[in-house]
């Protein structure tokens, strides 16, 4: 009779777990699904530079006046290498021009404003950015006084072309057209010029930089230039969902300012200037494995974890202020990437697949931790909620491995750390249990 008893308490325990299980995946897969393209509505004075840049004439005639002016007319693409603070890690560009009769001008793309609008525009996704014009000196001084690697490469157009781009920029620059919606990664300070450059070759070397696969995504391409900050990485990653992950040709990783001056130079066969070379900042890295770093962390997060498990009181202490604060950060962070996933522009956290992975049920663990601060024994929820989590992110790991092709996003970093943490709240409470008496352990584990 006794045996039948306990089959049945475990069959009724293992009933609720699956209905939990499959309640919190039904609620986040459907709140996954909510992102959606269509976003909040933004201004309709925006600068379109593509739909802009069709309109001009890029061979009209010229006098012979002017043919004169404009072959001794200079086009640079300028960069400047990355810096701090996080905003300015992926380096700078602008495009200068020096004509026979005025100072080198910088056109930019990169400027905008810390005021209150700017912050609720770039909470709600609408990043309103401008292009302003001013003494390339004042510019290269600027960098210079950060230390910052200056290059610049001319562009190698005709004259033709060459007024065109002139009075191009100098339209942009006006008021009512300096304003437009800044991407991360479609429309920033080194694709305008790019966009510029394709246009005054006549859309040359756009077909020749999508030609050439990089064999690299998004990710992939911006992840390094993140080095200097793994907090950032880490956090920036997971906030980045599947679309970031696509593939993508030179032409589309000439978001960065390095990688378009680069692909100039071999368009052109020919080599940048170095206004100025950094005698302080490091090379950004070719590779940096996000997957790597997350080992350690996810170690260390779970040693923490296990301080709960010890019998000195002290060391439980620490472990739960810890755990409690991490995951607290963690869910935190889930919130916003909800919020970021269905109320905003941000295009690039839709369909985040993280959402389900470390999501906002994990604020409960970290109240739970600092509930059980300086007690004896440590809230019997946490393990269970951990139990729960444990076997939602190892689903989501099998169906990634299964449904390689839909499942694209570079997520193991964060597999990686959700379950090495899961599985040591729930080795801590299996060990909590084998402290008690025997007939006291099935009812602790189980939640009876």
């Amino acid at each position: 009779m006794l045996d039948i008893r306990k089959q049945g308490d475990i069959i009724q325990s293992m009933r609720k777990l699956i209905s939990a299980l499959l309640l919190l995946f039904a609620v986040l897969t459907a709140v996954n699904a909510a992102s959606s393209s269509g976003g909040i509505p933004i201004r309709d004075d925006l600068f379109w530079s593509e739909e802009e840049l069709e309109k001009i004439d890029f061979s009209a005639p010229l006098s012979d006046s002017e043919r004169e002016y404009y072959e001794n007319t200079h086009i640079y693409y300028v960069t400047a290498s990355p810096s701090e603070p996080v905003y300015i890690y992926f380096g700078h560009a602008g495009i200068s021009v020096d004509t026979p009769d005025m100072p080198e001008i910088m056109f930019d793309y990169g400027t905008f404003r810390f005021d209150d609008s700017f912050y609720v525009n770039f909470i709600f996704g609408r990043l309103y950015y401008t292009i302003i014009q001013s003494y390339a000196s004042y510019r290269y001084d600027e960098f210079i006084n950060d230390d910052r690697t200056v290059k610049k490469i001319e562009l190698m157009i005709t004259p033709e072309a060459k007024k065109a781009v002139m009075g191009f920029l100098a339209y942009n620059v006006l008021p009512e057209n300096d304003t437009y919606l800044y991407h991360y990664y479609k429309d920033n300070c080194a694709t305008r010029p790019r966009d510029i450059y394709n246009a005054a070759t006549g859309g040359e070397f756009r077909s020749w930089a999508e030609s050439i696969d990089t064999g690299k995504s998004w990710r992939a391409w911006s992840t390094p230039y993140m080095h200097p900050s793994l907090f950032f990485a880490f956090i920036l990653n997971y906030l980045q969902g599947p679309s970031v992950d696509e593939p993508v040709s030179l032409y589309d990783a000439a978001f960065l300012p390095d990688v378009l001056l680069s692909a100039i130079e071999e368009f052109e066969n020919t080599e940048a200037e170095t206004v100025y070379e950094t005698k302080t900042r490091e090379d950004t890295p070719l590779t940096y494995s996000l997957t790597l770093r997350s080992i350690p962390i996810a170690l260390i997060f779970s040693l923490f974890i296990l301080l709960t498990a010890t019998r000195w009181r002290g060391l439980r202490i620490v472990g739960d202020i810890i755990s409690g604060m991490v995951w607290l950060f963690m869910g935190l962070l889930s919130v916003v990437l909800l919020f970021m996933m269905v109320a905003t522009n941000h295009n690039v956290t839709y369909g985040n697949w993280n959402i389900l992975i470390i999501s906002p049920l994990v604020l409960a663990l970290a109240f739970m931790h600092f509930a059980s601060i300086g007690k004896r024994e440590r809230r019997k929820s946490i393990g269970r909620l951990s139990r729960l989590m444990l076997i939602v992110s190892s689903v989501m790991l099998v169906l990634k491995g299964c449904l390689m092709d839909m499942m694209i996003q570079d997520n193991i970093a964060y597999y990686i750390f959700a379950l090495s943490a899961y599985a040591s709240e729930y080795l801590v409470m299996v060990l909590s249990a084998s402290r008690l008496a025997p007939s006291m352990r099935r009812e602790y584990v189980l939640g009876q």
